[in-house]
């Protein structure tokens, strides 16, 4: 059988999120002897068509035109009226546009699998773990680590406090951009214990790509307990319950971290085979879909205008990503869309607030400027309101 994925949907910062994923999938429907192909704008009326979401308002009529079959593979937690209980409006028109475009799918794959009954009343839907494979055991593994502790993924307020906490005590190495595939094999076989830590208090599952790259590295994982247990969790190991994490990640430092990395990659391997996990997966979603047959060539996709990316939250910064420029808006002053233009935001929120730049490394000095005329303005309030509260 043959499967292509396409991210037509996906700008390059999106794409780059997926590669783990990618692979994790490939690997699997590979070992099963199945064909796999990936395309950028591309979609195949002779193959089973997965897209990641992400979807925009009419993509579910621009996919129902080309007369593809099509399953999604769906990454984000519903809440009911959004996505992971995101107030932003592209989040919402996110969550909407979902629905348009699983009306016309074939079946659905979950990362998450409490979102199960959501997801089944669009067509037949799955839960799909990360597990082990050959294919994906990484090349570069450091015999002498440069860290204590390293992590990789998105910035938020709640993994910040953490990460600050444990830099007390130990030295963490958290890159401050989106790393390569390559990168991210490269940073976990510097790094003695790898962190897995929620994107806030309420997140209820452990990171299944992160999870898994750990796992397959064989080094030492601190991962933090999270109100659902999966199966690469249990095997990893979490936190206990009630017993403060960065409290936990040093004891595993101090541990014999890298005999239970040994022992949980074995575990990985014999508990959770990446082959048997699609080959269940695909007989509860693909077994009765039917494909076209005869000779049709690929169908080009449109690359829609990118929605807003959340890079990180930094401070009280939230950094986002569209068109090509970087935005720094102050989070006091709420939900921002950065598609109403720069112009517009800064007449209404103030320049201050509002900063945009074409590289990260300009954004930060934005910033910087931004918060010492911040500062400068709180100082001034304070000594005008000194003088006037100073008894005469």
């Amino acid at each position: 059988m043959w499967f292509h994925f396409c991210t037509f949907n996906h700008d390059p910062i999106g794409r780059s999120t997926l590669a783990d994923m990618a692979a994790w999938f490939e690997a699997g429907l590979l070992d099963l002897g199945h064909k796999v192909t990936f395309s950028d704008l591309q979609m195949e009326p002779q193959a089973i068509n997965l897209l990641w979401e992400c979807f925009r308002p009419g993509m579910g009529r621009q996919i129902s035109e080309t007369g593809v079959k099509y399953g999604i593979i769906a990454t984000e937690i519903p809440d009911g009226v959004s996505f992971n209980w995101r107030e932003e409006p592209h989040w919402r028109e996110r969550f909407n546009a979902f629905a348009e475009v699983a009306a016309g799918s074939s079946f659905i794959w979950t990362m998450v699998e409490s979102t199960i009954p959501y997801y089944s009343q669009f067509c037949p839907t799955a839960f799909i773990e990360l597990g082990f494979s050959g294919r994906l055991i990484p090349d570069y593994i450091n015999s002498k680590p440069e860290f204590d502790f390293s992590f990789f993924g998105l910035r938020t307020p709640y993994r910040l406090e953490a990460v600050e906490r444990i830099r007390r005590h130990a030295k963490v190495e958290w890159p401050e951009r989106f790393l390569s595939a390559g990168e991210v094999g490269t940073l976990i076989g510097k790094t003695r214990v790898g962190l897995n830590f929620k994107q806030s208090d309420r997140w209820p599952v452990p990171s299944p790509t992160r999870l898994g790259r750990l796992l397959m590295a064989k080094g030492g994982i601190a991962a933090e307990r999270t109100e659902t247990e999966t199966r690469q969790g249990m095997i990893a190991g979490q936190a206990p319950d009630g017993q403060d994490f960065v409290e936990f990640t040093l004891q595993t430092l101090n541990s014999d971290w890298k005999q239970r990395g040994e022992r949980a990659f074995e575990t990985y391997r014999s508990q959770m085979l990446m082959r048997s996990i699609v080959e269940s997966v695909l007989e509860r979603t693909v077994s009765g879909v039917s494909i076209a047959t005869g000779h049709q060539s690929s169908i080009g996709m449109s690359a829609p205008v990118p929605s807003p990316s959340l890079i990180e939250s930094r401070g009280d910064w939230n950094i986002v990503f569209w068109h090509g420029q970087y935005f720094a808006l102050l989070q006091s002053c709420g939900p921002i869309d950065v598609r109403e233009g720069i112009q517009s935001l800064q007449t209404r929120f103030g320049k201050k607030n509002i900063q945009r730049a074409r590289t990260l490394a300009e954004l930060n000095v934005r910033i910087a400027v931004c918060e010492g005329l911040r500062r400068h303005s709180l100082g001034r309030i304070a000594r005008f309101l000194f003088r006037k509260l100073r008894p005469s």
